[in-house]
């Protein structure tokens, strides 16, 4: 059949397509568990495509225009059959200008945004081979960054995705973006050529939509990444760029990341063993022993993994496994994946699988010569990415004019309140202890859906009620049948919180089915690290493990109750929720949040809810940090709402603790905007809420610790500890129970030893956190053991090249502070927390407020008198421009070099 031409109408960007094929592609790809099954970037069986020339151009000059042609063989039968464009971002800037045969043929129908073959057997009559000639055309009036997926579709396989991208840009600027690109490039650290096809996986990967979603986004490499004029010159976020520039940031952290876990890739040698043993802190062992046919082994570091820097803390949280190939030996087939045991300062223990044992004919005792590449899990990255591109509507992210004329008449005229709800809703907002603020929130979200409404955003610190708030509003509208409510946290203590301090109480008493939550668990959790009564409302299978859920778990289901990283196991549900409530948004990046978003609807209502000064994530590149990765959605659209929108909610009044530890955190963090709102709250009948114990000692690192502890601070705060617990103010802070003490430090190594001491003294019953893991959590009491001390190195931290917690994380700091109700006491090395790192100044207000025990003020003064300035040279701003000799651009690339390190050798043990 000959082509039919249509001219493209680009009224509204949004030519209708011709069949089916873009929406199956697009439901495939957003809406299954397995979208490998119907898109790939891999190749495919039969199909060999080629494009001349780059997928990734820059046009400069007056004319935006630009061509990709692609020739595309099939074999055995196979057949092009559809050919569309689906990114409807600028669809107006792209089209199909032909599809010919290898005769140079005009073939199929077009509408210059779709394809298809009408009549296979007229193209290429009984031919094994065909041969295809793809034109698509480019065209655009203003410089910018435009951006088009482009989709092939042949017989029974997947379709083959290839993304374009066009940049057309001043031409004053191209030189300043190519070299930025190619920096950026360069950063991206050497694979073996294509890993995945010739590398044995320790074992059947446990959670393998990875390596499904690896096949729609690739490793970044330099291929499929460009850094465009978009992110480079343009620091606004809007509808048109959001999407290009979600996903050119997420990539600029993969790559950052990638290249600070490659600096301990290297050429060693392994020592083989049966089993080994390791020793603690406090002088426990641990011993491991390998299963039948498999042998661990020991990597001796060239460089120390440490808590304190940022390529250590990436190993330890982002890396279970190393890919290892045989050195001086060049066969194809020998690269196996090892999975990782144990890792210490200065040495990973990895276990090696029966496939490579017997591959490599390995023996215990004996040594190996191996090059070792340490493997990101790209999990996260491949989830942030598929979200973006889920994400439908736009205006759940940015604040249209329509939802900038809402006004407090719309958000006080409650529709459709039916009579079963009235009574809960008028005791929610009138009879009980609620504020303006948070009645103000309840209201706000509680909307009829024919109400238009942006996002609802409830910003508050420390203690002031978001959760109880949330909670309250939660009960009021599961009780409704038409609604369905995602509830999502950042972290799994939070979303376990909402259900043992509300939710299980009001089901044990009511009995309500509606009032059962739906807890859903990332599957391969281990059992025994989730409380009892959380336990209870979670999907398990037979085998008492946790599962993702099924359509028929959640039909009749009111709330459901996960994490944002855990929210992705929805996507194939069909799930419509009524309402998305989004608790420890400000702790979260936005793509992140929009792992949750891609559920919604435009008459999903939404709430996002968080504390800006509470713990935020860690973000490794420079300039995916400065274009705004690690600004929260929540913090963004806080600025773009204007300052009196009904759905800008602001609490200021702290309900949770004493006025002296509101008055330093608010005055601190706060700008002063935090008031006492909870009278009640009584201080010690002794000692003042702050309090201050100076210790001596220094911190130690065991041989198989990346981290630190201090013993003479955990005997301080285990003392401490014991004579509060004696001497409990009941009459002021009622009985004692088991969340009445908390103890926090930042490394696990402390944390193991406070432990210790604890349970010396029969404190059983005191919690001790890693402050990672505490928010949403209260004490009555709180002690803080600091850990580092005067001899760590002030010059690394004042240029940010190591963190040492309480001394340099602002945002740590306020998150343990803000987890005491009535007491904080604070244990550890004054001179060092007034001399070292950002935090300085914060500890000077503490310790000007606090009372001081274990050292007097004036000796404190003398220690602080000898300690030196560090020396650091300004910058002079009038200086003449340098010019380097060597050319401006340097490639820095990690040569790999066999280091030969001391292998430290476990102690044999009688078998």
């Amino acid at each position: 059949m000959a082509a039919v031409e249509h001219k493209l109408d680009t009224s509204d960007g949004n030519v209708p397509y011709l069949t089916d094929f873009p929406k199956r592609m697009r439901h495939g790809w957003f809406r299954t568990n397995d979208p490998d099954s119907t898109l790939t970037c891999d190749p495919l069986p039969n199909v060999n495509i080629y494009l001349s020339g780059s997928p990734n151009c820059r046009i400069v000059g007056k004319k935006g225009n630009h061509e990709w042609n692609f020739t595309i063989f099939t074999t055995g039968g196979q057949e092009l059959q559809n050919v569309a464009l689906i990114s409807d971002d600028h669809r107006a800037n792209f089209f199909l200008k032909s599809v010919q045969d290898q005769n140079g043929a005009e073939i199929g129908v077009t509408n210059g945004q779709e394809w298809y073959c009408s009549c296979p057997d007229e193209v290429h009559p009984q031919k094994d081979k065909k041969q295809y000639l793809v034109t698509v055309g480019f065209t655009a009036e203003r410089h910018d960054t435009y951006r088009q997926n482009l989709i092939f579709g042949f017989l029974n396989c997947p379709g083959y995705l290839q993304r374009i991208c066009a940049d057309y840009l001043d031409a004053k600027d191209y030189e300043r973006i190519q070299k930025a690109t190619i920096y950026q490039q360069s950063q991206i650290p050497l694979r073996w050529q294509d890993p995945y096809q010739f590398y044995s996986p320790f074992m059947p990967h446990a959670n393998p939509r990875e390596i499904k979603l690896s096949r729609i986004y690739p490793y970044p490499d330099k291929q499929n990444f460009v850094l465009t004029q978009d992110t480079l010159s343009d620091s606004r976020l809007t509808p048109r760029n959001y999407r290009g520039r979600m996903h050119e940031m997420i990539t600029l952290e993969e790559i950052a990341r990638h290249e600070q876990l490659s600096r301990y890739n290297q050429i060693s040698w392994l020592r083989l063993m049966a089993h080994y043993v390791l020793f603690n802190s406090d002088g426990s062992t641990i011993a491991k022993y390998t299963p039948p046919g498999e042998l661990f082994a020991q990597i001796p570091l060239s460089r120390d993994i440490l808590e304190d820097t940022q390529s250590g803390r990436l190993l330890q949280r982002s890396c279970n496994s190393v890919f290892l190939k045989l050195w001086r030996k060049k066969a194809k087939y020998d690269v196996f994946e090892a999975h990782i045991e144990d890792k210490s300062s200065h040495f990973v223990y990895v276990r090696l699988s029966k496939e490579c044992v017997t591959f490599w004919d390995l023996e215990a005792h004996s040594e190996l010569e191996v090059e070792v590449r340490f493997v990101l899990n790209r999990l996260n990255f491949c989830e942030w990415h598929l979200a973006v591109d889920s994400l439908e509507d736009m205006d759940l992210v940015f604040l249209v004019n329509e939802h900038r004329k809402t006004n407090d008449e719309i958000i006080g005229d409650f529709l459709q309140v039916d009579a079963g709800n009235l009574s809960i809703f008028s005791s929610l907002l009138l009879d009980s202890p609620l504020n303006q603020e948070q009645k103000q929130a309840v209201t706000a979200i509680t909307l009829s859906i024919k109400v238009p409404s942006p996002p609802v955003l409830l910003l508050g610190p420390f203690g002031t009620g978001k959760t109880f708030t949330i909670a309250h509003m939660l009960r009021m509208l599961v009780q409704n049948t038409k609604n369905k409510i995602l509830l999502c946290t950042h972290s799994n203590s939070a979303a376990d919180l909402y259900i043992k301090e509300f939710f299980h109480i009001w089901y044990s008493s009511d009995k309500h089915p509606r009032l059962k939550p739906v807890r859903i668990y990332y599957k391969l959790r281990a059992l025994n690290t989730v409380h009892p009564v959380v336990q209870q409302y979670c999907l398990m299978d037979e085998h008492g493990r946790f599962r993702d859920p099924v359509a028929e778990d959640l039909q009749n289901c009111g709330l459901i109750v996960t994490t944002l990283a855990t929210s992705s196991c929805l996507m194939s549900l069909k799930l419509s929720p009524t309402h998305i409530v989004i608790d420890e948004a400000a702790q979260a990046m936005e793509c992140e949040a929009l792992v949750a978003l891609t559920l919604a609807s435009r008459e999903t209502r939404l709430l996002l809810a968080g504390d800006q000064m509470q713990l935020a994530p860690e973000i490794y590149s420079v300039l995916a940090s400065e274009r705004g990765l690690g600004v929260s959605l929540l913090e963004r659209l806080f600025a773009y709402y204007p300052l009196e929108h009904p759905c800008r909610i602001h609490l200021c009044q702290n309900y949770r603790a004493h006025a002296d530890i509101i008055k330093y955190t608010s005055e601190t963090f706060y700008d002063g905007m935090v008031k006492p709102a909870n009278m009640h709250l009584l201080k010690h009948p002794v000692m003042k809420p702050l309090i201050f114990y100076a210790v001596n000692g220094v911190e130690e690192q065991a041989t198989c610790s990346t981290g630190y502890h201090h013993v003479t601070e955990a005997e301080e705060v285990a003392n401490r500890v014991l004579e509060l617990r004696r001497a409990w103010p009941t009459q002021q802070w009622g009985p004692y129970n088991e969340g009445s003490i908390g103890v926090l430090s930042y490394y696990p190594e402390q944390v193991q030893r406070l432990r210790i001491e604890l349970r010396k003294r029969l404190l059983f019953d005191v919690s001790v956190e890693r402050v990672l893991n505490v928010q949403g959590k209260q004490f009555t009491a709180v002690f803080i053991s600091t850990v580092r001390t005067r001899i760590s190195d002030r010059s690394s931290a004042e240029v940010k090249i190591k963190d040492y917690g309480f001394l340099t994380d602002p945002r740590l700091l306020n998150t343990a502070l803000t987890r005491a109700k009535c007491f904080v006491a604070v244990v550890g090395d004054p001179v060092a927390l007034l001399t070292i790192g950002s935090c300085k100044d914060l500890w000077k207000k503490y310790l000007d407020v606090a009372d001081l025990y274990g050292m007097d003020r004036k000796e404190l003064q003398t220690h602080l008198n000898q300690v030196s300035k560090i020396q650091i040279s300004p910058l002079n701003p009038h200086a003449r421009e340098f010019f380097p000799r060597a050319p401006p651009l340097c490639f820095v690339q990690y040569i790999q070099v066999p280091i030969w390190y001391p292998l430290i050798y476990p102690p044999q043990q009688p078998m």
